[in-house]
């Protein structure tokens, strides 16, 4: 489930990137840049991989699944169109960070 989403644009108001942060057993937060088509996920337990070739639209449709990580592992885990490499991993204050989001989250209040 997609607890919170920013975006964050460049200054001719175009998306520069957008941070999503998930309520998944596997992914705990995404960021993805658009014009360089290329998507970091830290996963629950802070490593983070950057996934290349993720089109705006393939990106909605990751954002929209029902299930965040059988999205991922149906549709970009170890494919070859979406190569990937591990980027870094976050520190435990971050990870819990990114949790107290989750816990934190009412979904109520999005109606």
């Amino acid at each position: 489930m997609l607890v919170e989403r920013k975006e964050f644009l460049n200054e001719d108001g175009t998306l520069g990137y957008a941070e999503s942060v998930f309520r998944s057993e596997n992914i705990l937060k995404t960021t993805y840049f658009p014009q360089s088509q290329k998507l970091y996920i830290a996963f629950s337990r802070g490593d983070t991989y950057v996934y290349a070739n993720i089109s705006p639209e393939f990106y909605k449709e990751f954002e929209a699944a029902e299930s965040h990580g059988k999205f991922f592992h149906k549709n970009i885990n170890n494919k070859p169109q979406y190569p990937h490499h591990r980027e870094f991993k976050l520190l435990p204050y971050e990870i819990e960070g990114f949790k107290a989001i989750v816990e934190s989250y009412n979904p109520e209040e999005d109606e």
